[in-house]
């Protein structure tokens, strides 16, 4: 896991900023106390549905299927705090668009560990990627970082 500490804010003129701590768990970053608090709700929200499933299903149904029911019940409870921990908790991280330039691209395949000459003779051969590319509008890019 690795920290950092990041502002936020939704305007650079804003100013009522708070300074808030952000950790990566599996590539994605959150704030611990929302992970926190959705992991104690999802386990309330299912263990509570399994356990009401074994309370009221011995009244509705079969003795062998009380199980099962109880399960589903379990399952919904999660279902439910998904929906839940996503109405709570929205996103909160600001992304901000930069024109890429043939240079940023280099370092982007750089940091991939790529040979820029290697991924477009690859593109040369890849008439699908290629076009894909073309549409997107950074072809060019392509060949002036590694095709010359």
């Amino acid at each position: 896991m690795e920290r950092e500490t990041v502002l936020k804010g939704n305007h650079a003129d804003t100013a009522k900023r708070e300074q808030q701590e952000y950790i990566e768990i599996l590539g994605d970053t959150v704030v611990p106390s929302r992970i926190l608090l959705s992991v104690i709700i999802s386990i309330l929200f299912s263990i509570g549905g399994f356990f009401l499933g074994k309370t009221i299903f011995p009244r509705l149904a079969e003795a062998k299927m009380v199980p099962s029911y109880s399960l589903l019940l379990g399952i919904g409870g999660s279902v439910l705090a998904l929906v839940l921990c996503a109405r709570l908790f929205q996103p909160s991280r600001i992304l901000r668009e930069t024109e890429t330039s043939s240079e940023g691209l280099e370092e982007v395949l750089l940091d991939l560990q790529a040979d820029p000459q290697a991924e477009y003779e690859l593109l040369e051969d890849d008439p699908v990627t290629r076009k894909e590319l073309e549409e997107l509008g950074i072809l060019d890019l392509f060949k002036r970082s590694g095709g010359g």
